[in-house]
């Protein structure tokens, strides 16, 4: 009997301490867990990403700051901190304290979109900050931080070369790094050196209840700012660059002309770096640097092209600046003209190959007569190139076409100028660089067969495209970097350089991360003998008296004997008529007999006129061009057409020059293009006279037209 009831204690004390446990088990897992999810609902985690700053970008001394990021006070808004039912409370406090319509702030919330983080506003002043942070209850999900904000000191300086930030586009997406709300560079350096001048965001950790309210900093984790990029400016020389461009803009548009934008490039032909490069107009980067560009500030950037670099975009016919290519093509083999010399054969000089007549005009069956800008005469190699004959290097393509098969093949030129870099991209490190056109016969025929427009509908390519060719005209075109760079090559004794903005970029310590050393982008076979011919023949174009560029140079300065160049006239548009109607001048119901009297006239269906008279303007062209017959026949019978009359439209010429400089060991070249600016020899040679001034230390004079020359 004691043992049962001693099991019965024993069983009684077991179910007590069973019981006991099952309640402690039921605490812990109910009760407990339901008090740590009430806290933990009251309490939890945020983690937010702190924008580091760009690295700067200094000029070649590392000492002139170019682009930089200052640290902004600004009010910033974590939506995710933020009760959606405590939005609208929020912006009307901000609108108060900051002084900006609630309808803007909300715009913001918009743009950015929900769970987003942003900055409302400009900088904020020390008090202001302090009554944000003071007042926390009144402002949800709001944070006072240091935001990194880029600056460009300059304004527009350099602006093309540096670039600018913005949105990040589809293609930056695809980084991993990257988030639609980031801020990437979009062209120049900043967009091509974007990964080392980013630097690697930090973080804070908050802890914050479920009102938003920020209880801690939990952890912080400071930003690393990006690298520093040291570039090849020479800051000095680009400012002046810049300057100089625009007062040769302004001496073309004395000379009656237009011009619609210039650039320049200069080079050192020792290495590649590009001491300066501008194009005008330009911008400021600065514009950018928020995202809140306006719409007008868009539209009046984009009207005149502000964001593109025409010194690596712009396409262009090199016109006689590209002489140089036929020219050492002819000296390396031996080719030389003779057409059109047989009635002038007591002129030549018999110990001369190279002499030739240039009597201004080619003549061909079935064609137009081809006429130079000038007659000039007995001329050789050395003189046509300081004279700018066309005669001479019509006759150069004319040799070369008339013996392919014999001596050579047919592109034998065009390969000479792809060795010297055209129609291919020179490996700058700046984005969107266009590779330009040296046409030969596949390109030809490609465009022809494809109704591109780019060339003629019918009939091969022949040896009047080689001709255009030779003399940078026709569908050659290329970008004034290209340009420079060729001249860099032919002075140099051969060395085509990678040209390079960027040198290195270092960190915070100055240890470089990296280097961008110059770099050969091919080795090209060329006697030093014809490298002396160049030098001495461009020296020529400035100093001869027949030279091109001769009164353009005149009182340079002790330093001329050390300077040369090439100019260049590329026709864009030849001169024309047009016929243009006057409605206010027709007499009442003499429209009709008026429309069929110019179809009659030019020769086209009166339903062509009446689609030209369907517009409102009171004046408008009823022909862009007309023959000089035409103009002849309109004006015998002048009564017949009643508010017709003819008007001149001027001719469209694009202006080069090249300079090299100093001859005896060439540290720089100079290529400068003005767009519908004119004569070479009058716009662009005095335009480059100043940059050349400005490099070889001379006095610098105003600019003043030179001759009206190719």
């Amino acid at each position: 009997m004691s043992r049962t009831w001693r099991l019965v204690a024993v069983g009684v004390v077991f179910a007590a301490l069973f019981a006991v446990l099952t309640l402690r088990l039921w605490y812990l897992q109910v009760s407990t867990v339901a008090t740590a999810q009430e806290v933990a609902e009251q309490q939890q985690l945020r983690v937010v990403s702190i924008e580091a700053p760009r690295g700067d970008i200094y000029d070649r001394s590392g000492q002139e700051l170019l682009a930089g990021s200052f640290a902004s006070q600004r009010i910033v808004v974590d939506r995710a901190l933020l009760p959606e039912e405590r939005e609208e409370e929020l912006v009307n406090n901000l609108s108060a304290l900051l002084g900006t319509p609630a309808q803007d702030i909300w715009d913001l919330f918009e743009e950015n979109g929900p769970g987003s983080r942003f900055a409302v506003g400009d900088e904020v002043s020390e008090s202001t900050a302090v009554f944000a942070l003071e007042h926390t209850e009144d402002f949800p999900g709001v944070v006072v931080e240091a935001v990194p904000v880029r600056i460009y000191p300059l304004g527009e300086v350099a602006a093309h070369v540096l670039g600018y930030i913005g949105a990040p586009a589809d293609d930056d997406l695809l980084r991993p790094e990257i988030t639609a709300r980031d801020r990437v560079g979009r062209f120049g350096i900043e967009k091509e050196y974007d990964r080392l001048l980013r630097g690697t965001p930090g973080k804070t950790t908050y802890r914050v209840n479920a009102s938003g309210e920020i209880l801690e900093i939990v952890e912080e984790v400071p930003p690393q700012a990006g690298g520093t990029a040291i570039t090849t400016l020479d800051l000095g020389l680009q400012q002046f660059v810049e300057q100089v461009l625009l007062d040769g803009m302004s001496l073309a548009r004395l000379d009656g002309k237009s011009p619609a934008r210039a650039s320049a490039v200069v080079i050192d032909p020792r290495d590649g770096s590009v001491l300066a490069m501008a194009s005008v107009p330009a911008y400021d980067p600065g514009l950018f640097s928020d995202g809140r560009i306006t719409d007008e500030e868009w539209a009046a950037l984009s009207e005149t092209a502000a964001l593109n670099n025409f010194a690596i975009q712009g396409l262009y016919p090199p016109a006689s600046a590209f002489k140089v290519v036929a020219y050492t093509l002819a000296l390396e083999r031996e080719i030389y003209p003779t057409v059109e010399q047989d009635q002038y054969a007591a002129l030549l000089d018999p110990n001369d190959p190279t002499s030739f007549y240039a009597d201004g005009d080619l003549e061909f069956p079935n064609t137009p007569l081809l006429q130079d800008w000038k007659v000039h005469g007995l001329v050789n190699i050395h003189t046509s190139l300081q004279v700018s004959s066309d005669n001479y290097y019509w006759g150069i393509a004319l040799e070369i076409w008339d013996r392919v098969g014999l001596d050579w093949d047919e592109d034998l030129l065009q390969v000479w100028a792809r060795t010297l870099g055209f129609g291919e991209a020179t490996g700058i490190d700046l984005p969107f660089e266009q590779v330009g056109i040296v046409p030969d016969r596949e390109w030809f025929q490609y465009h022809q067969l494809n109704r591109t427009g780019l060339v003629r509908f019918d009939g091969p390519w022949s040896g009047g495209d080689l001709m255009n060719t030779a003399i940078g005209q026709g569908a050659m075109v290329c970008t004034p970097l290209q340009l420079a760079n060729a001249y860099a090559a032919l002075v140099n004794g051969g060395t085509l350089w990678t040209p390079r903005v960027v040198s290195s970029i270092v960190d915070s310590e100055g240890e470089a991360i990296f280097l961008n050393t110059p770099r050969v982008l091919r080795a090209i076979d060329i006697s030093e003998s014809t490298v002396a011919s160049l030098l001495a023949d461009l020296h020529g174009v400035v100093a001869s008296e027949r030279g091109t560029a001769y009164q353009a140079f005149v009182g340079f300065g002790d330093s001329l004997g050390q300077v040369g160049g090439k100019t260049g006239t590329a026709q864009i548009r030849l001169a024309s008529l047009r016929l243009v109607v006057d409605r206010e001048q027709l007499p009442a119901g003499s429209e009709a007999q008026l429309v069929q009297r110019l179809a009659e006239l030019l020769d086209i269906p009166a339903s062509e006129v009446w689609a030209r008279f369907d517009t409102e303007d009171a004046q408008f062209v009823v022909a862009g061009e007309i023959s000089e017959a035409t103009a002849a026949a309109l004006a015998e019978r002048s009564w017949e057409f009643p508010g017709v009359a003819v008007e001149e439209v001027p001719e469209v010429d694009t202006a080069w020059f090249v300079g090299v400089a100093p001859l005896d060991n060439p540290r720089y070249v100079v290529a400068v293009v003005i767009d519908g600016g004119g004569s070479g020899g009058k716009i662009a040679a005095p335009t480059a006279r100043a940059i050349l001034q400005y490099l070889m230390g001379e006095d610098i004079d105003t600019i003043r037209s030179g001759e009206d020359t190719d």
